[in-house]
C-alpha cells in the first residue's frame, strides 16, 4: 500500500512519470514496520528507531548536491533560513547583503566555523517533498511540514529541547548523535511553550543512537531530545505533524453552534472581571451552555470548518497546469478528465448558490448546478463531461471548462478519443 494511492483521486499519467517515479512514500518512510503496526504501536506514544544500512535510501527526497539549488533559485529569507550553533543564532545581517540577495559565501564561513543551516518548510521549494507532504497530509488529515539540517562535524545547533508536534528524522547523509529523554509534558498543546532544557537536569538517556544514511528516527511531541555531531557532517531532514487536536474539534463545533445559538453570542455582565460576588452566577451559567454544547454540537459541522482549514492551508503542488489551459477550447461531450492529485474538494450547499472549494480556489455556481457540483466532489475516477447529472450538454461542457481553467480538473491524455459506433 503506498502513499501515493492514498491521494484523493488518482494521478494521470499525463502528470509525468518524473512525478511518479520521484514519489516517496509513506510505506518506504516506515519500511519494514507496516502503517498498521506504526499507528497502534508509536503513534504518540514511544519513538521509533529504523536502521537500514542503504546510504541512497532518501535520493529521491533529497541530497547534500541540492543545497546550493535551493539557496541559488528559492532564495529562502528569515525565518524560513536559520544558522544556529549551541541555541544562538546568527543574525540575518551576517548573511545577508544590503540589497537583501543571499550571501553564499559568507554561509559556506558560517558552516565551516561550526553552524548548523536550518530550511524551514523546504517543501515549498522543493517539488519531491512537495509530493511527498501532500500525500502524507492528506493521508494523515494533520497538516505535514519539511525541514532540512545541516550540520558541520563537531557541531551542534540545538540545546535539548522537545517539539509541541511530532517528528519524523530522516537521516539523509553522514552521521548524527541523538539522545532521547522521557517527556515532562507527554502530549502537549500544540504551539505551547517549548523551553529549552540545561543538559544537567536531563538525567540517563531513554534512547542514544546514532543515525547513518537511511536511518528514520520517530519522535512524538514532547520527548526531550538533543542532538550532535562526531567526526562526520550531517544532512537530515524532519516531517513535522501538526496534528488537529481533540481541543480543536471541540472549539471549531463550539464555533458552528455559536453560529445558530445567539445564547453564547450574548455579553458577559457588565464589570465582569471586578465583580467577584457574581462568580457563582457566571459558574451556573457557563455549566448551563455547556450542556447545550454537549446536547448541541454536530460533528459534522466541526469537520466542515477543520476541513476549511485543512483546505486552505493547503498548496497545489506544480503539476503543469499552465499546459491544461491550451485544452479549454477542444473540451466535448465525450472529453475524459480527473481532479489534480491531492485535490481535496469541499461540496457547498448556500441556499440560493453552490460551491466547489479545493486548494486554491473557491468557486461558486447557481443552485441548478448542485448534483453535478455534489458528483464532483465525490468522485475519485476520471470520468466523461457527459457523465455529470442534471445538466444539458451546453451546461456539462461549460462546467468542465471552467472547472480546468479554475485549476481543480486537467484533461486525461486519451481525453479527446472519441468512441467509435458499432
Amino acid at each position: 500500500m503506498q502513499l501515493c494511492s492514498f491521494a484523493l483521486n488518482e494521478r494521470s499519467p499525463q502528470q509525468g512519470e518524473s512525478e511518479a517515479n520521484s514519489c516517496f512514500n509513506l510505506d518506504q518512510l516506515l519500511s519494514p514496520f507496516a502503517l498498521e503496526e506504526f499507528f497502534q504501536e508509536y503513534w504518540e506514544t514511544r519513538p521509533l528507531v529504523i536502521p537500514r544500512s542503504q546510504p541512497g535510501y532518501y535520493q529521491n527526497l533529497f541530497t547534500v548536491q541540492d543545497i546550493d539549488s535551493i539557496f541559488l533559485f528559492c532564495k529562502p529569507n528569515p525565518p524560513d533560513i536559520r544558522v544556529v550553533a549551541n541555541q544562538q543564532e546568527l543574525l540575518p545581517s551576517r548573511y545577508f547583503k544590503a540589497d537583501g540577495s543571499l550571501n553564499l559565501n559568507q554561509l559556506y564561513k558560517a558552516y565551516d566555523e561550526g553552524h548548523t543551516l536550518v530550511i524551514n518548510g523546504l517543501q515549498r521549494f522543493w517539488q519531491p517533498l512537495a509530493l511527498f507532504c501532500r500525500d502524507f497530509q492528506n493521508f494523515l488529515n494533520h497538516e505535514v511540514v519539511a525541514n532540512l539540517y545541516f550540520s558541520p562535524k563537531h557541531s551542534k545547533g540545538l540545546q535539548p529541547h522537545y517539539d509541541t508536534h511530532d517528528v519524523f528524522v530522516l537521516q539523509v547523509d553522514g552521521s548524527k548523535d541523538w539522545e532521547i529523554h522521557k517527556p515532562t509534558q507527554p502530549i502537549p498543546f500544540l504551539n505551547s511553550f517549548q523551553p529549552v532544557i540545561p543538559e544537567t537536569q536531563l538525567g540517563e538517556p531513554l534512547h542514544s543512537i546514532r543515525l547513518h544514511p537511511g536511518d528514520l528516527l520517530y519522535i512524538p511531541r514532547g520527548f526531550i531530545h538533543h542532538a550532535a555531531t562526531a567526526d562526520s557532517f550531517s544532512l537530515h531532514l524532519t516531517f513535522g505533524i501538526y496534528p488537529s487536536q481533540w481541543f480543536d474539534l471541540i472549539v471549531n463545533a463550539l464555533t458552528a453552534l455559536t453560529l445558530r445559538d445567539n445564547r453564547f453570542r450574548k455579553a458577559l455582565p457588565v464589570g465582569y472581571l471586578d465583580r467577584p460576588e457574581i462568580a457563582g452566577e457566571l459558574q451556573t451559567q457557563l455549566q448551563d451552555l455547556i450542556g447545550v454544547l454537549a446536547d448541541k454540537a454536530r460533528v459534522e459541522e466541526a469537520l466542515g470548518l477543520l476541513s476549511d482549514r485543512m483546505i486552505r492551508h493547503t498548496i497545489p503542488a506544480a503539476d503543469s497546469h499552465f499546459s491544461q489551459l491550451h485544452l479549454i477550447d477542444s473540451i466535448n461531450l465525450d472529453t475524459r478528465v480527473t481532479k489534480r492529485a491531492g485535490m481535496r474538494c469541499r461540496f457547498l450547499d448556500q441556499l440560493f448558490s453552490v460551491s466547489l472549494q479545493f486548494p486554491g480556489n473557491t468557486m461558486s455556481f447557481p443552485y441548478a448546478y448542485k448534483a453535478a457540483l455534489e458528483f464532483i466532489a465525490q468522485v475519485n475516477q476520471p470520468f466523461a463531461v457527459h457523465d455529470l447529472p442534471d445538466l444539458d450538454s451546453e451546461h456539462q461542457v461549460k462546467l468542465v471548462s471552467r472547472l480546468v481553467r479554475g485549476a481543480l480538473l486537467r484533461v486525461e491524455p486519451d481525453g479527446y478519443e472519441q468512441t467509435l459506433p458499432g
